[in-house]
């Protein structure tokens, strides 16, 4: 990926449309990551019945793969996904560490 468009995704502003949304098992929030950055914070702070919905979902990859348009990303996230040993605070911080590797 060129430098330019991963800073882009990191601190830039996705629309709506290619934004990542923090929803919850029932659909009570709507949280939105315009980029990786705020999607790094909101991880932080939803609950760990929110972040397992879409980790087990395989969310956060098809994300990154679709939208962010990282192939290698999608690939790391998708290997925490399906790795059903890890807690909710060692996903986050698996897949904290690969997107700040990017």
């Amino acid at each position: 990926m060129r430098r330019r468009h991963t800073r882009k995704y990191a601190t830039g502003e996705l629309p709506p449309e290619r934004s990542f949304y923090f929803r919850g098992p029932e659909g009570k929030l709507n949280l939105r990551a315009q980029n990786l950055f705020i999607f790094l914070q909101l991880a932080d702070g939803v609950d760990d019945a929110t972040w397992d919905y879409h980790l087990r979902r395989g969310d956060y990859s098809q994300w990154f793969r679709e939208r962010i348009k990282d192939d290698e990303l999608a690939a790391e996230a998708a290997a925490v996904e399906t790795d059903m040993a890890l807690t909710p605070a060692e996903s986050r911080e698996r897949l904290r560490t690969a997107v700040e590797g990017r």
